[in-house]
């Protein structure tokens, strides 16, 4: 694994959670992530392939055909991922990065791959716009993302609720698709997964 400098703060926290995160999302698994994991990597297309926010490595089981690296800003959240790549026997080179400074040339990968991320990168535009970056051109970045309730009821419920699930880690009230579209990428496709909190999202470059 290689590592290049990042943010402390976020570091430190998934840094904690590491050991238990794949136990404490299980439930959430079982229902539907996984389901949902399935359905994008079926999608996927590209020889080499980013994903940013890899985690303790849950997309490795459904990785393809391609070249993949994965990145992310803690440390043991890569370690638990490595232990996947070895027991799958996946090539999947791990790099321990900011999403906000990715450490790559422009116009590089055919795709990226985004799993519950932009809930929790500290500054969503600017790492949207290091993904764009690093596309190449009519490259596409696929995502699923919880984010603010279309329903201005449920969007207001979220934004009340949003400072307690910051303490904790993600935030729940983001507008992903707006930041999405702001960055210069063109959302190809949109689907509503679980109301319109939980979506599928195909952007392009």
């Amino acid at each position: 694994m290689v590592e290049y400098i990042k943010r402390g703060v976020d570091k430190k926290r998934y840094d904690r959670a590491a050991a238990l995160y794949d136990v404490f999302e299980s439930p959430m698994e079982v229902m539907a992530f996984s389901k949902w994991r399935k359905l994008l990597f079926e999608r996927l297309e590209g020889n080499r392939i980013l994903e940013v926010g890899i985690g303790t490595g849950k997309n490795i089981q459904y990785y393809g055909r391609g070249n993949f690296i994965g990145v992310d800003i803690s440390l043991k959240m890569l370690e638990k991922a490595k232990e996947k790549v070895e027991k799958l026997r996946k090539k999947v080179e791990l790099i321990q990065c900011d999403a906000e400074a990715l450490p790559f040339k422009n116009d590089v990968f055919d795709a990226a791959v985004s799993t519950y991320v932009f809930c929790s990168v500290e500054n969503p535009i600017r790492g949207l716009r290091e993904l764009y970056r690093v596309l190449k051109p009519g490259g596409r970045v696929y995502f699923l993302e919880h984010m603010r309730c279309e329903n201005e009821i449920g969007g207001v419920i979220l934004d009340v609720l949003n400072p307690i699930a910051r303490f904790f880690g993600p935030e729940i009230n983001r507008r992903t698709v707006e930041n999405i579209r702001k960055v210069g990428l063109r959302v190809v496709e949109e689907k509503w997964l679980l109301t319109s909190v939980f979506r599928f999202i195909v952007a392009e470059k």
